[in-house]
């Protein structure tokens, strides 16, 4: 499994004193079914990947229809669908065909635009798939670790070698796409041979640190503490930092385009889901939760095959996951220099994993943005790229050091 903001983990902010009421972009990532031909250890849908539920045509239609009805009053706002699972590949070519079908009927008269990105396990590759891929998808996102011998077949057989294959064939086909590795305790010792994996690949990655779980449990020993999180990403920022590659690599680019933007001294921008949510959770049933809030049914937003989003965003769920958010924000995030670049949606779409306490005082951190964000502008500072005097960024620097 892969995160919920697989294909755009930076959200889109909004700036103080601007009129713009809406951020660019919702991405909407929809549990097309949670049946998955593996059974990667760590996943959080493990207790559902024997499931073979899925969502019908009329049922997406429907979703769709919403979507195009919300979107309509918020001119140039994009909606991003993300196809997840479980295996979303699984479902039937034609599935998608259809969808392709209903966005053209309820997004396009509106003059709203859209894009479809699949996250994939990849260990399953057919003709039809990557006809899909290039007839329906804009981008597509790989689940693939490399190390660590966790991401199996159901029988328990190791998946890697033929996702390894399905990568070239993809490569072979013209078919771009980028990488989610889980970062877990299999995985954090290895990050320096990881993005080498990657940098020679030229292919750009994301590290997503396990985040849920399915069970209570489950992943006891796979998880990471923020601190040792901190530790692996702080050797991918070296690595990021004295790289000739120009591949992506995530989350350190979206922390240090936060960093640099508190170096600049731009416009502080400041995320608050009531007018600026991006991420809708949609269950396989229809249900909606935001993103750090899914399943749980005191945080539900409603049902999109049912319900207008408007309708949703008036519920008693919706009323009480905005409140939890906001308090998120304000505990996590007062006082901290990065606030206003860094936007506050690590806390505000926290899942409760990541809601970290100090142990001596009870108090909410930001357990990993804060302190690798610190340490991308340490490091900053030391290329001499930083005025230690103002904290701002010597642009001149950044352009000589650019053009070298």
């Amino acid at each position: 499994m892969s995160t919920e903001a697989a294909q755009h983990p930076a959200p889109a902010l909004r700036a103080e004193g601007t009129s713009r009421p809406w951020p660019s972009h919702l991405q909407l990532v929809v549990k097309v079914s949670k049946f998955c031909n593996l059974r990667c250890r760590y996943c959080y849908e493990f207790p559902s990947l024997g499931d073979r539920t899925a969502m019908s045509v009329p049922q997406v239609r429907a979703l769709i229809r919403h979507v195009g009805e919300w979107l309509a009053d918020q001119p140039g706002r994009e909606a991003d669908f993300v196809w997840h699972g479980g295996e979303p590949l699984l479902m039937p070519p034609d599935f998608y065909h259809e969808v392709r079908q209903a966005q053209k009927e309820f997004l396009e008269p509106a003059g709203i635009p859209y894009g479809n990105s699949v996250q994939t396990n990849l260990y399953r590759l057919t003709d039809d798939d990557i006809a899909l891929m290039r007839d329906v998808f804009d981008e597509v996102g790989v689940s693939v670790d490399l190390v660590g011998g966790h991401r199996v077949t159901a029988a328990g057989r190791p998946a890697q070698p033929r996702i390894l294959t399905n990568m070239q064939r993809l490569r072979d086909a013209g078919v771009p796409f980028g990488c989610i590795t889980v970062l877990s305790r299999a995985t954090a010792p290895h990050v320096a041979a990881i993005h080498r994996f990657f940098e020679d690949t030229d292919l750009g990655f994301r590290l997503l640190p396990v985040y849920r779980t399915g069970f209570p449990g489950q992943q006891a020993a796979h998880e990471l503490t923020p601190a040792e999180i901190v530790t692996a990403l702080k050797t991918v920022t070296d690595r990021w930092l004295s790289s000739d590659s120009f591949i992506r690599v995530e989350p350190i680019d979206g922390y240090a385009a936060n960093v640099l933007h508190a170096l600049t001294g731009e416009n502080r921008s400041l995320y608050d889901k009531e007018r600026g949510e991006t991420i809708f959770i949609v269950d396989t049933d229809g249900s909606v939760y935001s993103n750090g809030d899914a399943y749980d049914p005191a945080l539900r937003h409603g049902n999109i095959f049912t319900d207008s989003v408007d309708r949703m965003r008036r519920s008693p769920g919706f009323g009480e996951a905005l409140r939890q958010s906001r308090r998120r924000v304000q505990e996590t995030c007062t006082g901290c220099r990065f606030h206003g670049s860094c936007s506050g949606f690590f806390a505000a779409e926290s899942t409760p994993e990541q809601r970290w306490r100090d142990p001596a005082t009870g108090r909410a951190v930001c357990g990993v943005a804060q302190p690798v964000q610190r340490y991308i502008e340490k490091r900053l500072t030391e290329f001499g790229l930083v005025d230690t005097v103002s904290r701002r960024l010597d642009r001149s620097l950044l352009r000589d050091r650019a053009l070298d």
